[in-house]
């Protein structure tokens, strides 16, 4: 350092005081505590996304990564230490997660990602706490009728099992979604095992096809077996909750992008550390879809699927 740097220093340290000013301090780096619900590969592609959008951001975030414990007094202790550690933002990942976070937590903003908004699980989102906004991975009703019905250009007529206690919400936008691209959709509300039985029994002349939602009323491990036998036997084409349906028998499922869906969260947590609050932000939704398609099941029912739709889906078999 050369006299003239040096002495320019010096001045600039004496004057600081005088002046009433202080050298500038960097602020440390924001943190954010992920919790996941389990360490399974979806919620770690939706970690993925959200890092990714988030460190894109801000390179200098640091990030705290835990698996909810299994142990009730273990979770208890690790929401109070994250409590205590006051992180910037908690991002969650799998209803299990959120729900652990959202019973504990109301003074830290919380970000979730892939939870259903529909199902048993609706309330969690729909009665969501002032600090708590995220990412959904239910794709939109109103997307997958019309996909289905690019795949069966003749469909009219959509069958659907529920239990109207637990899943009536969702039944009332699958009505206005249906009816909003030329569809009907025939309800069979049910409210055990047996009566799921018996719907699926009459099924074949009341509907066109048989879509599923997440209601446990209807789907058990029982009834599952039930539905898939019946509606190969019967020839109606089965859209299943998941891409697991598919493999299992299902003609067709549609599913969003875990990474994609962990990104969107990422943005929304970028939109509260720049000062949104979270209850201004709404949930969002899946931007990308996939669907995938069972061909061994397609020839089993005599359907015959365009290769356009076979470009555009997840295959099973895989050709």
């Amino acid at each position: 350092m050369s006299s003239q740097e040096y002495l320019g220093t010096r001045l600039g340290l004496l004057l600081f005081p005088l002046l009433g000013l202080t050298p500038a301090v960097p602020s440390p780096p924001r943190s954010i505590t992920i919790l996941k619900s389990r360490d399974l590969a979806p919620y770690n592609l939706a970690v993925q996304g959200a890092r990714r959008a988030l460190s894109a951001w801000d390179p200098t975030i640091h990030f705290q990564e835990v698996n909810l414990p299994t142990s009730p007094v273990a979770e208890r202790e690790l929401l109070d230490s994250i409590q205590k550690l006051r992180p910037d933002l908690i991002l969650t990942v799998g209803t299990q997660a959120t729900r652990a976070v959202a019973g504990r937590i109301k003074t830290i903003p919380v970000v979730f990602s892939l939870v259903l908004a529909s199902g048993g699980e609706e309330a969690l989102i729909r009665r969501r706490a002032a600090n708590i906004t995220g990412a959904a991975m239910d794709v939109p009703i109103i997307e997958q009728f019309s996909r289905l019905r690019e795949v069966i250009p003749s469909l009219r007529r959509i069958g659907e099992v529920f239990n109207p206690r637990e899943t009536g919400k969702v039944i009332e936008a699958a009505r206005g979604a249906a009816t909003a691209v030329g569809l009907q959709l025939v309800e069979m509300p049910v409210s055990s095992e047996a009566q799921v039985m018996k719907e699926i029994e009459l099924l074949k002349d009341r509907a066109d096809v048989l879509w599923a939602v997440a209601d446990s009323t209807v789907y058990t491990s029982r009834s599952v077996d039930y539905i898939l036998l019946r509606t190969l036997r019967d020839a109606v084409p089965f859209v299943g909750l998941s891409p697991s349906f598919v493999k299992a028998g299902a003609l067709l499922s549609f599913s969003c992008d875990y990474a994609d869906v962990g990104a969107q969260s990422g943005e929304v947590a970028v939109a509260i550390l720049k000062g949104k609050p979270p209850a201004e932000l709404p949930v969002v939704y899946p931007r990308h879809v996939s669907m995938y398609l069972n061909l061994n099941t397609a020839r089993a029912i005599r359907l015959v699927v365009s290769p356009e739709i076979q470009a555009g889906s997840q295959l099973y078999p895989e050709p």
